[in-house]
C-alpha cells in the first residue's frame, strides 16, 4: 500500500473483557462471566458471532488472567470432542456450528495495562493491522436483523467517519454519558441526562480509527482513576453517532442477563411454547 492509498479494510475487531464479573458473583467466582450462558451457548460466542457475520476476520481479546483460558478453550478445536459426536448427528450440527467460525478467524489474547475501556482498548494496540477497526464490548449484547457491526461498516463506507452506535429508544436512561450531537450528527458532547433532551444512549460497539491511540499521552483520569473511551471520542470531530434500532441487553448485570436468556429462548421454535406457558403460569404468583 503506497502513502496515497488509503486504507479501508474492516477485517479486525477488539472485545473488551476486563473485569472481575463482581456483579455476577456468586457464580463467576470460578467461571468468567463472559462464558455465562444465553440460553445455550456462552454469551462471548454471540458477540463473536456478530463479527464473523459482519465480515470480521480477526479478534483480538482484551482479557484478564482470571478469563482467559476458558475463553481460549472455549475458541479452539476439540478433536476429542469432534470424535466424540461423530455418530451423534443433531449434536454434531451444533458443534459445527462452533467450529465452522473458529476454522474461519483468527484470534489474539492481550492483557489489559492500563484501567478502563480506553485502556483496555490501547493494550490492543500493536496487534492491529488496518486503520479502522471495531470495537465491541463484551458486556453489551445487541441483537438486530442485520448485525450491528456490519451495519457501523456500512455507515463508515457512506460517510468516512469514525463511528459509535447509539439507541434512543431505552426506557431507562442512564444518569451520565448521554450523547449530545451537532447539526451533522457528530458526537460534540457526553452530559448527565439531567442536562440534555437527548435520548442518545452509547452502547459497546464502534468503528474506530488508530489516531484514537495518538491521544495517550493527553488524556485524564476520570473520579475513580480509570480511562474511559466514550469521553475521550471527543477530541475528535469526526464521530459519527450511529442510532440503530435493535434489543440491547447489558448482559454484565443479573436482571439484563436474565432478559437476554429468556429472549434468545424465545427465539428458538423448539423451545418457546413451553416457555410461554410456564411464564403464563407463574407470572400471577409474582405480580
Amino acid at each position: 500500500m503506497t502513502n496515497k492509498e488509503i486504507d479501508t479494510t474492516i477485517d479486525e475487531a477488539v472485545i473488551l473483557l476486563g473485569g472481575m464479573g463482581s456483579r455476577m458473583l456468586p457464580y463467576t467466582k470460578t467461571v468468567s462471566k463472559e462464558m455465562l450462558p444465553i440460553y445455550d451457548v456462552p454469551n462471548i460466542f454471540l458477540i463473536v458471532k456478530e463479527a464473523y457475520l459482519s465480515g470480521i476476520k480477526k479478534i483480538i481479546f482484551v482479557v484478564t488472567e482470571h478469563n482467559v483460558d476458558l475463553i481460549k478453550k472455549f475458541f479452539s478445536n476439540d478433536s476429542y470432542l469432534n470424535e466424540f459426536l461423530k455418530d451423534k448427528p443433531e449434536k454434531l450440527a451444533k458443534l459445527n456450528a462452533i467450529n465452522e467460525i473458529i476454522n474461519n478467524m483468527e484470534f489474539t489474547y492481550v492483557y489489559q495495562e492500563m484501567l478502563g475501556t480506553y485502556g483496555a482498548l490501547y493494550s490492543a494496540k500493536d496487534y492491529l493491522k488496518h486503520d479502522n477497526f471495531i470495537v465491541m464490548y463484551g458486556d453489551d449484547l445487541i441483537d438486530s436483523p442485520t448485525p450491528l457491526t456490519s451495519q457501523l461498516i456500512e455507515s463508515f463506507k457512506k460517510n468516512n467517519m469514525q463511528q459509535v452506535a447509539v439507541n434512543e429508544n431505552m426506557q431507562n436512561i442512564p444518569n451520565v454519558g448521554i450523547a449530545v450531537a451537532s447539526d451533522k450528527n457528530t458526537l460534540i458532547n457526553l452530559v448527565p441526562k439531567n442536562e440534555t433532551s437527548s435520548r442518545r444512549v452509547v452502547h459497546g460497539r464502534m468503528l474506530l480509527n488508530k489516531k484514537i491511540f495518538s491521544i495517550k499521552d493527553t488524556i485524564k483520569k476520570h473520579n475513580d482513576n480509570e480511562y474511559y473511551l466514550p469521553y475521550e471520542l471527543l477530541n475528535f470531530s469526526d464521530v459519527y453517532l450511529y442510532s440503530y434500532k435493535g434489543n440491547y441487553f447489558n448482559i454484565g448485570e443479573k436482571t439484563g442477563f436474565i432478559k437476554a436468556s429468556i429472549y434468545y429462548a424465545l427465539k428458538d421454535n423448539k423451545e418457546k411454547d413451553n416457555l410461554v406457558h410456564f411464564i403464563n403460569n407463574i407470572k400471577e404468583d409474582y405480580g
